[in-house]
């Protein structure tokens, strides 16, 4: 699903005023008018993940909460009750309907309740038991909250509600739109008990579907409907499967018929056949040999659509995400499904029970019923929408109830009973049950290794039980045995999997060293010994084995796949000629020719600017369809190649097909007799491709003419097909001298397997592979002979061995690796001091593991957090934003921002200029801002605010402007290098800046010159990580400089190529998160521990984000604004190492990206979008703690330095806790990490730290609420109560309570209350407080206005 297609799926015109559909004057209306839209989710999702298909109206936008005297605009649910004929109001009682989305929608029961209120529907809330909102695990660990995925989640919430309003709601939220967590999200709703599962989501086809398909959507008894799609004629997963109800989408308007409704197949519906899941036996359509999508369908034209409460307001909606939890209620009216049934095949029971949809397409296609509606069954719409419903119940049904056991009485697990076309596996106890159609049936119980048992005359009444036990006679076994070898060239030994095809319970896996197996089977037949090679790049074997009662041998030579040549010891040649279409016009020899006058044909001079996403470089070859629009035909034919010496004739090129729907047809063909006949070898349609292509010629080994070509056929519109580095020759799989090495890595104190571990070859480091979830590895050396070999993992110590590697053989090489493991005497530290008094304990660390281990114990805050964490509205800003330099572009304008009130976020004083792509620091208070775009040009200014005065000064100006270099502290210089320059290029030259003397000096120049890197500062060494070139962004490179030495060395490479990512260091260890990654924006994170010179990963960001400001506060890394899944955002997270998670922070006032930022948490600069600097800054208070350790003034230990503790031995460290330093009495709470290089870390140490105040001093406290104008009241937040006596003054915040406490001597009576907040009316009182005791102050405060 290009990103593109926005172009086409989104189409703007003219918009009606008023959106609420009504009857059409006449029977026939006219097609509905395209409306201003969006795609909720992302057109195009991420590898590995789903995207949601909600469409929305952007240009209708109703007011909050109910409304009395007229409905929202947008169908309701009488509309849909009227239009499908649905029991709505007397069925459905009991029943539960779980919803599978990603993210957290916390508002979601607040605003169902609005929706519902609006058309009269019983509440559905927690505290009636009808509604339950779950995370993936069914707990309430809520994932991050994403404002796309919250509208999918009120629209499937809304419409099941309006379906089936009796009905039971649980929303299962995944933590992200991974296929695994959805999957386990739904496999969570199966778990609760519901028996009715939306799912409003998809992506494009993929082999591995199949995997995932079993893994989470085959829920036998279960209804599981899923969208059919919002991207025309086209298949997507999961509404593929054949366990599922694929549910298309229609346009739905009112007429003058006896029902009162028509409909026809929606233009936007997804359709057609699927690539890879086989054809279930309840489809019967011919002109699809695989899984036919739709089933059924219901409303999804966002021209007719439905009306939705989300995110303060109503909206309207369409797209199959209205269509999927519609059927899903509409199956939940029917009643539950039998056990073991599958309720999809419900409606080809009797499609007469359901309204036939005739009319409309969403594409062209061959055959056309696959795209176009019409009489019976067609894949948009499926068998048709609802009538009432009598198409999703499984009619007269009863119950198959029994055993399966062996001829001993022992249970039989796994066993399959099939009655009629229903089947059912019994359980471990041998038990099985099956809800079948009332009839009679013959039922037969099987199970590989026994002999099948039929029972027949088995007559089934509605609503009856008939117990049916089955005994399976063991049919007596034998084995097959051998050894598995690679049958190329090699031939040492292959650790495979070895079965009976078709018989998963029978796979055995051969010795990984000798490649001996022994497989299990009954006497007496003949088996298809299935061998699947564990290695990469082998074929599969299969081979038919007659097996009578002695053993049988089976020896297998495996095979590597000709046309990768991918298995380990083997390489590519190839050998022909290759072009790369560097130049700017047809090459010589190659030829184009365009069918369709005046239409664009292949082109050489990449007329759409657009990327070699080929996975070649420089210029291409391309068939653009994106410019212009209208039919194409085009066929690129190459010069003749002479083959006659080929024995394996390959074709291989790089492509970037981007396809939209079913208009774009690409192939690839080759012929040996001069043209007269063409042999199609690679075919796109519907399906986007890239990358390299490997592909045979087999009919043209030994011929001399051979020519290849590609042929592109468009109708009315696509996007484009990229094509490079054709090459036409011979090709040969070599082997690579070497052998195999391969064993396990193990924890040797725990004694448990290791994953992830790194085994390299000393010798030859690019030898090298990690280890699997059971510590296995294996890797292919080019070294033979003795050679040591290393196996590394985090947190352990290195071991190195010799081992002799034989050539074509496997060598086994076992690893047990040492590591520290700490204990400590003590899980909590809980003191108490009179006033300024002090006291200590004792920490006693013990090592009980095998290495020794550096250990320190480091003082954490004790989870501050800032009062009155209000946020702003959360902004999202759609659009185009640039990775890249911005000098020279032109300005664009700035975005309409909103600065609430009430946030926690606080305006500081204006910048002196505009300011963007600049670089900030703080230093002793106060924070330096440095270069950046200053709206017209790069500026040497710099400048520094004082928080005591509140104001902006100019410093030394740069010696050269940057564009977005990396600026960090340390002591009182600043050192700030790279970014690009006015010239273009980042430039790599190194000033620092002494803010003692207001002077700069040079240091030495980077190695590498970058903009956009993350920095941070450890242990007195500067880190610079990634960065972007003129003209790309994120490399691997992590930089370091010393400014002691005033060197430069390299640093460990990033585990992936970042650039604009938001770097700090806390206890020691440097963190990144986020960035830009090549055309990719990513939410990965990873740690560097720099004394093992190791990244690891951590919690991924909740979103993908780029050019956010960031800091360190508190020890937790804060990332605020920026790009955020594609939009321009004021939302921002905190990650804390502590938990390894991200939690939200207050979205900020200003919605920006592209400026400075700086401990504090300052925000200085930035951009609107594109290139609109402002003067905005901005301070998130409380998080001033921004060193490598943070500092606890009451808090301290000894020894600072690390402790090296021996196996068996201990360590004790001292603990201090003064409250010499401390204002004010209380309870101060914080903890101990234990910092040491371990696997398995140990759990933070608890410090609580009371201290009780003076004899003569009192508290006064209170509450501070607003009176509402129409009544009620509520705490005020972030309200100033400022305390005056005659001795000094005291300013407090209120918390998020709207809570104060302060305690003073009672000899500063009177004290003088003053508390105000903007909107509100200031009070002042006179209070005093008595010593030893808590008064109690409370203000209510009235509105400036009602």
């Amino acid at each position: 699903m290009p990103a593109l297609r926005t172009l086409l799926a989104v189409v703007a015109t003219a918009v009606a005023a008023a959106l609420t559909p009504v009857a059409a004057a006449a029977a026939a209306p006219a097609p509905p008018v395209p409306q201003a839209a969006e795609h909720v989710c992302p057109q195009k999702p991420r590898p590995g993940e789903v995207t949601c298909f909600a469409l929305q109206r952007t240009d209708v936008k109703g007011a909050a909460g109910v409304h009395a005297n007229a409905a929202p605009a947008g169908y309701g649910p009488t509309d849909l009750g009227s239009a499908y004929n649905l029991p709505s109001a007397t069925a459905g009682e009991g029943q539960t309907v779980a919803i599978v989305d990603a993210y957290d929608y916390p508002n979601a029961e607040e605003e169902l309740a609005i929706y519902r209120q609006q058309y009269g529907l019983p509440p559905c809330t927690t505290a009636n038991g009808c509604f339950k909102r779950v995370d993936q695990r069914g707990g309430t660990q809520y994932p991050a909250q994403n404002a796309s995925w919250q509208r999918e989640e009120a629209l499937d919430l809304d419409m099941v509600s309006a379906v089936c309003p009796r009905c039971h709601i649980v929303l299962v939220e995944a933590d992200d739109p991974q296929v695994p967590n959805m999957g386990a999200a739904v496999n969570e709703a199966v778990a609760l008990g519901a028996k009715f599962v939306s799912n409003s989501y998809g992506a494009d086809e993929d082999p591995a579907e199949l995997e995932i398909d079993s893994a989470y959507y085959d829920h036998p008894g279960v209804v599981m409907t899923v969208s059919a799609g919002d991207y025309g004629y086209g298949v997507e997963f999961p509404a593929s499967s054949p366990h599922v109800t694929s549910v298309g989408g229609t346009s739905l308007q009112r007429d003058a018929s006896a029902r009162g409704w028509t409909e026809s197949a929606w233009s936007g519906s997804g359709s057609g056949c699927s690539a890879y899941e086989a054809k279930p036996a309840f489809q019967r359509d011919s002109g699809c040999a695989n899984r036919t999508v739709a089933d059924v369908s219901a409303v999804a034209d966002l021209n007719t659509p439905v009306a939705v409460y989300v995110q303060g307001g109503w909206v309207v909606m369409g797209g199959t995400s209205v269509s999927s939890p519609i059927i899903a209620g509409v199956y939940a009216l029917a009643g539950a499904p039998p056990a073991g049934s599958y309720p999809n095949t419900f409606p080809y029971k009797d499609s007469r029970a359901l309204n036939d949809v005739a009319g409309g397409a969403n594409g062209k296609c061959s055959p056309a019923y696959l795209c176009t509606g019409g009489p019976g069954y067609d894949g948009p719409t499926g068998l048709g929408t609802p009538n009432g419903i009598a198409a999703f119940t499984a009619g007269p049904t009863g119950s198959v109830t029994g055993t399966v056991t062996d001829n001993t009485g022992k249970a039989l697990a796994g066993a399959q009973v099939k009655i009629g076309d229903l089947s059912a596996n019994t359980d471990s106890a041998g038990h099985f049950a099956l809800d079948v159609p009332a009839g009679t049936y013959t039922a037969t119980a099987t199970k590989f290794g026994y002999e099948d048992a039929s029972v027949s005359g088995v007559a089934v009444g509605d609503g009856q039980t008939v117990t049916e036990n089955f005994t399976l006679a063991a049919i007596p076994t034998t084995t097959v045995s051998g050894v598995v070898r690679d049958g190329s060239g090699h031939g040492w030994p292959l650790a495979a999997q070895v079965q009976v095809a078709g018989q998963p319970t029978t796979a055995v896996h051969t010795d990984p060293v000798s490649g001996r197996y022994t497989l299990t089977v009954p006497q007496g037949a003949t088996y298809t010994v299935q061998v699947d090679p564990a290695y990469p790049g082998y074929l599969q074997d299969s081979q038919q084995v007659q097996v009578g009662k002695a053993a049988v041998g089976h020896d297998v030579a495996i095979k590597v796949d000709p046309v990768t040549c991918g298995a380990p010891g083997y390489d590519n040649k190839f050998s022909g000629a290759t072009q790369s279409f560097d130049g700017s016009s047809t090459p010589d020899g190659w030829t184009v020719q365009n069918t369709v006058p005046g239409s664009r044909p292949w082109e050489f001079d990449n007329p759409g600017r657009r990327s070699n996403n080929t996975g070649g470089s420089g210029n291409f070859a391309i068939t653009e369809s994106n410019l212009e629009g209208g039919d194409q035909d085009t066929t690129l034919t190459s010069p003749v190649y002479d083959l006659s010496a080929a024995a394996n004739p390959t074709l291989t090129f790089g492509t970037d097909f981007e396809a939209y729907g079913d208009s774009m047809n690409a192939s690839v063909e080759y012929t040996v007799d001069g043209g007269t006949t063409w042999t199609p070898v690679w075919r796109h349609n519907s399906q986007d491709a890239s990358g390299k292509q490997v592909l045979p010629l087999p009919a043209a080994a030994g011929k001399s003419a051979v020519q290849v070509r590609f042929h592109y056929v468009e109708e009315n519109f696509g996007f484009w097909w990229e094509v490079d580095d054709v090459f036409v020759g011979d090709h040969a799989c070599t082997l690579t001298p070497g052998g195999i090495v391969t064993g396990h890595v193990t924890d040797k104190v725990a004694n448990v397997p290791l994953a992830g571990a790194a085994v390299t070859s000393v010798d030859h480091p690019a030898d090298k592979t990690t280890t699997s979830g059971d510590g296995s590895y294996w890797f292919f050396s080019t070294q033979t002979g003795t050679h040591p070999i290393s196996a590394a993992a985090t947190n352990y110590v290195t071991a190195t061995t010799s081992a002799t590697i034989t050539p074509d053989g496997v060598t086994p090489q076992d690893f047990s690796l040492d590591s520290a493991r700490l204990t400590v005497n003590t899980t909590a530290i809980s003191k108490s001091v009179a006033w300024q008094g002090n006291t200590t304990a004792t920490v006693k660390v013990t090592n009980t593991g095998t290495a020794p281990a550096d250990v320190r114990l480091d003082p954490r805050p004790g989870g501050y957090t800032p009062a009155a964490q209000v946020s702003a509205p959360l902004r999202k800003v759609k659009g185009d934003f640039s990775t890249g330099p911005l000098l020279g572009k032109a300005k664009t304008a700035a975005v309409a921002d909103t600065t609430p009130a009430a946030a926690s976020w606080q305006s500081v004083a204006d910048y002196p200029t505009k300011i963007m792509d600049n670089a900030a620091v703080t230093v002793n208070g106060k924070v330096y801002s440095f270069t950046g775009l200053n709206g017209t040009d790069l500026t040497t200014k710099n400048y520094v605010y004082d928080p005591g005065t509140q104001s902006w000064s100019p410093i030394a100006d740069l010696k050269e402007a940057r564009e977005n270099p990396f600026a960090v502290a340390i002591g009182t210089k600043v050192y700030l290098a790279g970014g690009w320059g006015v010239s273009g290029p980042p430039n790599g030259d190194l000033e620092i800046y002494d803010t003692a003397t207001n002077a700069w000096t040079t240091g030495a120049p980077m190695p590498k010159a970058y903009s956009a890197m993350g920095s941070a500062v450890v242990g007195g060494k500067v880190y610079v990580v990634g960065g972007c070139l003129q003209d790309s962004c994120g490399v691997t490179d992590v930089q370091v400089y010393d400014p002691a030495t005033n060197t430069w060395s390299a640093g460990p490479s990033l585990p992936k190529a970042l650039s604009w990512t938001s770097c700090g260091t806390i206890a020691g260890t440097l963190y990144c998160a986020g960035g830009a990654s090549g055309l990719d924006y990513v939410g990965v994170g990873f740690g560097l521990n720099t004394t093992t010179g190791v990244w690891s990963p951590i919690a991924s960001l909740p979103v993908s984000v780029f050019a956010a400001s960031s800091s360190v506060g508190n020890g937790q890394l804060l990332v605020s604004g920026g790009i955020q899944d594609g939009s321009l955002t004021n939302a921002g997270y905190a990650y804390d190492p502590s938990t390894n998670s991200w939690s939200p922070l207050p979205n900020a006032n200003a919605t920006l990206f592209r400026g400075a930022s700086a401990c504090g948490f300052y925000r200085i600069g930035g951009s609107a979008g594109g290139f609109s600097p402002t003067t905005q800054d901005q301070l998130l208070p409380g998080y001033d703690q921004c060193g490598e350790y943070v500092s606890i003034p009451w808090l301290s230990v000894a020894p600072q330095n690390a402790v090296t503790i021996a196996p068996g031995k201990s360590a004790s460290f001292t603990v201090k806790l003064d409250a010499a330093s401390l204002a004010q009495p209380g309870a101060y709470t914080a903890s101990l990490e234990v910092a040491a290089v371990v696997p398995h870390p140990v759990a933070a140490i608890p410090v609580t730290f009371t201290v009780k105040p003076p004899a003569t001093w009192g508290k006064i406290t209170g509450t501070v609420t607003g009176l509402a104008c129409k009544g009620g009241a509520a705490p005020i937040p972030g309200a100033t109560v400022q305390i005056d006596t005659w001795a000094a003054s005291y300013t407090l915040k209120t918390d998020a309570n709207g809570n104060y406490v302060l305690w003073l001597d009672n000899r500063n009576n009177p004290l003088t209350l003053i508390v105000a907040r903007d909107g509100w009316q200031p009070q002042t009182r006179q209070v005093k407080i008595s010593k030893g005791r808590s008064v109690t102050a409370d203000f209510a405060l009235k509105p400036v206005s009602c």
